[in-house]
């Protein structure tokens, strides 16, 4: 029984990853092709917003708190329902729209640090090919958090990869609760400021966005491009090798 329900938590995070890739790369697609449609799509949810009124802060705090838990957070697209929320509702309500990302942040991450310091080691193992995050990705996570704990919490929440790990990470490598916890609400609360700010600036301009999308793209690819060449070749190798390594291992227990 056990291992049948290990197969089909397996089989459901495959199709997970696969759909949600093919999702964001038809919805970029689209943003190219038809802009049009995009915009009609964001005046859609524009109206949507306005309907539920205060029901916002509601999605605002369960977006925050469902993006920052483990595995569940890469899935769902958190960060940009709360740009969107942000933009339109939090532009009028911003205090309260924060302080409700807030928490739910805040909370989200607690629950991933307390589930994972207990069950952590175990999900890893079993499952830790499935949700992108194998023996190399956790060296790298640990000793990030060990370097530069405080840094790697707070900023980690601007992706959604660290966003939904790293509490795990700090979890199970040991991390005080309250050292956790202090890092975690500075973070939570800088996060939601930011992405409602950010809400903010793209509904005031998300048509010129639209119709740059290809310009804007190219700088960002060349920018990352440009970090990773200079700054972080060395480490990208190194973990290319120690990934390689990883999985020759696994073949060879098999």
């Amino acid at each position: 029984m056990k291992k049948t329900l290990q197969k089909i938590f397996a089989i459901i995070a495959k199709t997970l990853t696969v759909l949600l890739t093919m999702l964001s790369l038809v919805l970029f697609v689209i943003s190219f092709a038809r802009p049009d449609l995009i915009k009609s799509a964001i005046g859609w949810i524009w109206e949507l917003i306005t309907t539920l009124g205060n029901w916002n802060y509601l999605i605002a705090f369960a977006s925050a708190c469902i993006e920052s838990l483990p595995i569940i957070g890469t899935a769902v697209p958190g960060m940009n329902i709360m740009i969107l929320v942000g933009g339109f509702w939090g532009k009028m309500h911003i205090i309260l729209t924060i302080l409700c990302a807030s928490l739910g942040a805040m909370l989200g991450n607690y629950l991933g640090y307390w589930i994972w310091k207990w069950y952590g080691h175990e999900i890893i193992e079993k499952y830790g090919d499935y949700i992108w995050l194998g023996r190399t990705e956790q060296k790298i996570l640990s000793k990030q958090i060990e370097k530069n704990g405080f840094w790697y919490i707070t900023l980690g929440k601007f992706h959604n990869f660290t966003r939904a790990f790293v509490p795990f990470i700090a979890g199970a490598s040991g991390m005080k609760e309250q050292k956790f916890w202090i890092y975690n609400t500075i973070g939570s609360i800088i996060w939601a400021i930011s992405i409602n700010l950010l809400g903010i600036f793209f509904i005031d301009r998300y048509e010129m966005i639209l119709d740059n999308l290809g310009k804007i793209t190219l700088v960002i690819l060349g920018l990352v491009f440009a970090y990773f060449y200079f700054f972080k070749r060395d480490s990208l190798k190194t973990y290319m090798r120690d990934k390689q390594m990883e999985i020759e291992d696994k073949i060879k227990q098999k």
